[in-house]
């Protein structure tokens, strides 16, 4: 087994506390999308993050706080890029929406066996997401703002996020689970469109 040189050594010593503890997110991160929640142990993300078992427990008094830190850069990540789109010019409404339906379908389905580590079980029980930064959250701005740009029926904010989170995380559910991929994305659209129209029930 190769060592690692004292320059090495002493580069990785003098990390700010705030850099090592990234490293372990991050490597939870790669670690959990490999292998899922049931096959990840502290020791495969220190090792993964090049750094003793022991730092581990300097940075997180638990595994489900670790999940917790997992979850937060994860969410913050996505935030930020939808809040980047709504700060941009929107000339087509619906179709800047389609894009978004299908770009959260796609995001869900991405994080794999990482998706249920972080966002079910002990962990979310553990600490609710940040609000404006949780799924129904970002939906609900940009519900909001499409209301405020007259493209959208004048819906109830909150309560119209929390159904179409719901709407939308079953559509990444159902075809996780096997269902046409084309099909439920073409139903998540024409469901979504017709909350937002505000045609007839």
């Amino acid at each position: 087994m190769a060592t690692r040189s004292r320059s090495e050594r002493a580069t990785r010593r003098r990390l700010h506390p705030d850099e090592r503890r990234r490293e372990l997110v991050a490597a939870a991160e790669r670690v959990l999308r490999r292998h899922g929640p049931d096959g990840c142990r502290v020791e495969d993300v220190t090792a993964a993050a090049a750094t003793a078992k022991g730092n581990f427990y300097r940075y997180f008094k638990t595994w489900d706080d670790l999940l917790v830190a997992v979850r937060d850069h994860l969410v913050a990540r996505y935030a930020e890029a939808v809040r980047e789109r709504l700060d941009g010019p929107i000339t087509d409404w619906w179709a800047t929406l389609d894009d978004e339906i299908d770009r959260f379908i796609s995001y869900q389905l991405d994080l794999g066996g990482l998706h249920d580590a972080v966002f079910h079980g002990p962990a979310e029980r553990a600490r609710a997401i940040d609000d404006p930064q949780s799924a129904p959250g970002l939906i609900g701005a940009f519900v909001a703002a499409g209301v405020a740009d007259g493209a959208f029926a004048a819906v109830d904010i909150v309560p119209t996020s929390y159904l179409l989170f719901q709407v939308l995380h079953g559509a990444a559910d159902a075809i996780a689970f096997g269902a046409d991929d084309a099909a439920v994305r073409a139903a998540t659209h024409r469901i979504v469109r017709h909350t937002l129209e505000g045609g007839p029930s």
